[in-house]
């Protein structure tokens, strides 16, 4: 078996050169079957158990494949697409990680403070909040867990800390937000694994505070219970600051004094690798939290872009980064904007709005918050 493998990886390093990354070439010359046994060891995933047939797995992996190669044909691309650890996973699974819900229009908080507009602010030419802190380097793998809201939420809280006390905090717990954060108003579900908010999770932190990962105890996967008696707060942020609505300049402003929680739509990253993405249709569907952490111009491809740290684990992307077109307007075509008709996916608050507007690629500018008056114990 082993020399079939290397068969099989040997092939796709030979096809590098036609498709443009060795990832996305793994089952070209050989069987399907044989792929697919070679891209289940490559990449470390056990099917003991599975509820999903592996026929069906490994048609899905060859539909994944065949998208994947289609678009690294392209001349004219921007970013490059690759396999990886969802590229047998259904609609369903992959669904699982994408558990932001947007609060919409309504969202009304005591611990919530208002955005001052500046008229005259310099912004850095380029700017990486991951980089330059040792909190930037947390990374999680949220797994099945629709945890997006309380990961995202967790590194903002961790970065600020570290960029206002010039000390990073221990790892913070992201698990102790997925097990104790109420969601009354059902935005999108129940809360913890099924999805929540950004608002959410510093309303329970400008409360509670938050525990270090290593004293919050918890499975991930386990059915959420808030523990009470491991909570034991290291970092609290007094208030946060919600963004207003689908506006550049206030996220460019945010993002100069630390990461901000943004929205976006998820749903077409499952095959991103590398490079600037601009995937996404304007009528984008907001049902993912990440985190942003910068921004930058590409000059291989001449184009803006945010930086953003998501929540898949550094095998996903550029070592758990992506980056995204960042427009310069927020208006009309300039902005990239359009409708989100699908907010049942995305917000579903009860008594929440049809439609909601989105703009910046995949969404990004719709639904911003960050912590503010961050302190460390």
């Amino acid at each position: 078996m082993k020399l079939v493998l290397a068969a099989v990886l040997g092939a796709a390093s030979a096809s590098k050169l036609r498709l443009g990354t060795e990832r996305a070439a793994e089952i070209e010359g050989v069987s399907l079957e044989t792929a697919y046994a070679a891209f289940l060891e490559r990449h470390g995933l056990q099917r003991v158990g599975d509820t999903v047939s592996r026929s069906e797995r490994m048609a899905t992996f060859a539909r994944s494949h065949a998208k994947v190669t289609e678009h690294n044909r392209k001349s004219d691309r921007t970013w490059t697409a690759g396999l990886n650890r969802f590229s047998d996973q259904t609609h369903e699974e992959f669904g699982r990680v994408l558990g932001y819900r947007r609060m919409g229009t309504w969202w009304n908080s005591t611990t919530s403070t208002s955005f001052i507009q500046t008229d005259s602010v310099h912004y850095a030419e380029s700017l990486d909040w991951a980089s330059q802190t040792h909190s930037g380097k947390y990374f999680i793998d949220q797994g099945a867990c629709g945890s997006c809201w309380a990961v995202a939420a967790t590194g903002a809280l961790e970065m600020r800390a570290e960029i206002a006390h010039k000390k990073a905090p221990s790892m913070l717990s992201y698990k102790e937000l997925v097990d104790c954060v109420e969601n009354p108003q059902h935005c999108g579900g129940d809360g913890g694994c099924g999805g929540a908010t950004g608002e959410l999770a510093f309303e329970y932190i400008s409360k509670n505070g938050l525990s270090a990962s290593a004293s919050y105890t918890g499975d991930r996967e386990a059915t959420e219970h808030c523990k009470t008696g491991s909570r034991s707060a290291v970092v609290k942020a007094n208030s946060f600051v919600k963004l207003p609505v689908n506006k550049l300049s206030p996220l460019m402003m945010a993002i100069q004094h630390g990461p901000v929680v943004v929205s976006v739509d998820g749903g077409p990253w499952g095959s991103y690798e590398s490079g600037v993405f601009n995937g996404c249709r304007r009528d984008a569907t907001v049902n993912h939290a990440v985190l942003l952490v910068g921004y930058g111009h590409d000059a291989t491809v001449n184009m803006d872009y945010w930086l953003v740290r998501n929540s898949w684990g550094e095998w996903w992307g550029e070592n758990g980064f992506i980056r995204i077109l960042r427009h310069s307007s927020d208006e009309g075509d300039a902005g990239y904007c359009g409708t989100d008709y699908d907010p049942k996916q995305g917000v579903g608050c009860d008594g929440g709005p049809s439609t909601l507007p989105v703009c910046g690629m995949c969404g990004i500018l719709s639904d911003s918050v960050y912590p503010d008056e961050v302190s460390s114990f």
